[in-house]
């Protein structure tokens, strides 16, 4: 099961997508009011929009999936990140950070249920739980990682290397995107 390209992919795009939204979410307040000291009244409207962000979409996302696939929902996700990698780059305003977690919350969500709707096309319905288990385990096992490194490196290489190293991981996964259609066109031949 985990040689399978639809695999790979499903679970990678829940990983980036919980690992990267951890990764940037607990940075932003800390960079946002300790280091560019915005207030917190900002600082809140700005975790509390992202959190909307982040749940709102599902009213929606399902019709999505089923309209135009997951992995289109997949690419839609990974674009609202590059979106926001750019525009957490281009200042420190309020604004900026407010965007750029309203998008994070937007990219997580279609990541995550993208990837969650495609890995149930990866096994049979007896290798059900084995699978989501190891899927839990290394989606949730990569978020605390992310979460608990971002003061980290935020101390060590500030805000913009911690955008950088989250662009790593967004190029990262359009690579394993292209890796994955061209396994799949070699299969169709």
């Amino acid at each position: 099961i985990a040689k399978q390209p639809q695999f790979i992919l499903a679970v990678s795009a829940s990983v980036v997508g919980y690992a990267l939204m951890s990764f940037i979410m607990t940075a932003t307040p800390v960079h946002m009011h300790v280091i560019e000291s915005h207030s917190l009244e900002h600082t809140k409207w700005v975790i509390q929009s992202h959190v909307f962000a982040m749940f709102f979409p599902s009213i929606f996302s399902g019709v999505l999936i089923s309209r135009f696939g997951a992995h289109k929902v997949i690419y839609a996700g990974l674009f609202a990140y590059a979106v926001t990698i750019v525009i957490a780059l281009s200042g420190a305003d309020f604004i900026h950070y407010w965007l750029s977690l309203v998008l994070l919350g937007i990219g997580w969500n279609f990541l995550f249920l993208g990837g969650t709707v495609l890995l149930s096309t990866c096994y049979n319905p007896e290798e059900k739980f084995k699978v989501q288990g190891a899927n839990e385990f290394l989606v949730f096992g990569c978020q605390a990682v992310a979460s608990l490194s971002a003061g980290i490196v935020l101390n060590l290489i500030q805000w913009q290397g911690v955008l950088l190293t989250s662009s790593i991981l967004i190029i990262l996964q359009v690579l394993i995107i292209y890796w994955q259609r061209v396994r799949a066109r070699k299969v169709v031949i």
